[in-house]
């Protein structure tokens, strides 16, 4: 009898870590969105800085676009793969 209970215990506080897994994120991460508000912070102070500074505003500007379509496609890859709803 007591061995009967001390594996129903056992059962009891391991299941619910084993069985059942947590369910995903409702929404995109606040560091992830913080991250996108930022790069569209630093996309507009470029586009309002003036001047070409030898193109690489321009091309510092592309990269930002560049990382924002990224975490666009991260964000559609974690909702087809259920990390996120």
């Amino acid at each position: 009898m007591k061995i009967a209970t001390l594996l129903l215990a056992v059962v009891i506080l391991v299941a619910p870590t084993t069985l059942f897994s947590n369910p995903p994120q409702t929404d995109v991460p606040a560091e992830v969105s913080a991250a996108q508000s930022a790069l569209k912070g630093a996309y507009n102070d470029l586009q309002h800085a003036g001047g070409e500074w030898g193109g690489h505003r321009v091309k510092a500007m592309q990269h930002i676009q560049e990382a924002l379509s990224e975490l666009s496609e991260a964000e559609k890859y974690a909702r087809e793969h259920h990390d996120i709803k």
